[in-house]
């Protein structure tokens, strides 16, 4: 398989993420805070989507795969949220009494996706160019129209619809499409370590 090593990449990361699951749980002398609820949650989510990518993957469904990255990119913002907010504790209240966080607000600005993607891109530059391609796969567009066709073996024709085969990337694309949902996953990994190194400091 010419993604085999890419696959490894992702998997050795979701072990990563494991190894830092455990540091979280061990600092401050075994002490929780709600945020630690937060981030664990998001880490397990990230787990979960890395495992589903490389099956969707390995089944040859591609397009799906393609909004997993998006899924987990939805982790990044959501976990950059709490960097941003000028209080921590009001926005974990405002989460964990099931409110969603698009309806939080930073002065008037509500923390839409939108947002926190472009606040996401000053710290890691391409974040908003890459949310809003990938949302083009989440949301029905012409990226899936473009996926139902095919070079016709009509030569009178411009294109054939071909529907069922959900593989849409070469394998060039596919090494592409693992590179990117791992740089994700890295900063979630990288924003959780920041976190980790503070977490004495949270009561």
């Amino acid at each position: 398989m010419s993604t085999e090593k890419e696959q490894n990449k992702l998997e050795e990361l979701n072990s990563f993420l494991l190894d830092i699951t455990a540091e979280i749980i061990k600092a401050g002398d075994y002490s929780f805070h709600n945020f630690y609820f937060y981030i664990l949650s998001i880490i397990n989510r990230t787990i979960s989507l890395n495992k589903a990518f490389i099956l969707l993957i390995e089944n040859e469904n591609s397009l799906t795969a393609i909004s997993i990255v998006r899924l987990q990119l939805d982790n990044v913002l959501r976990l950059y949220a709490t960097q941003i907010v000028d209080n921590l504790e009001d926005f974990l209240t405002h989460f964990f009494d099931g409110n969603p966080i698009n309806k939080y607000k930073i002065n008037k600005q509500q923390l839409t996706d939108k947002f926190l993607a472009t606040e996401l891109n000053k710290k890691v530059p391409g974040a908003l160019e890459l949310y809003e391609y990938l949302c083009d796969f989440i949301h029905f567009s012409d990226k899936h129209f473009e996926a139902t066709k095919t070079k016709s073996l009509n030569k009178n024709a411009l294109f054939r619809i071909v529907v069922g085969d959900s593989d849409v990337l070469n394998e060039k694309e596919k090494k592409a499409f693992y590179e990117r949902i791992t740089s994700v996953s890295n900063t979630v990994v990288k924003i959780s370590r920041e976190w980790l190194n503070t977490k004495s400091n949270l009561k």
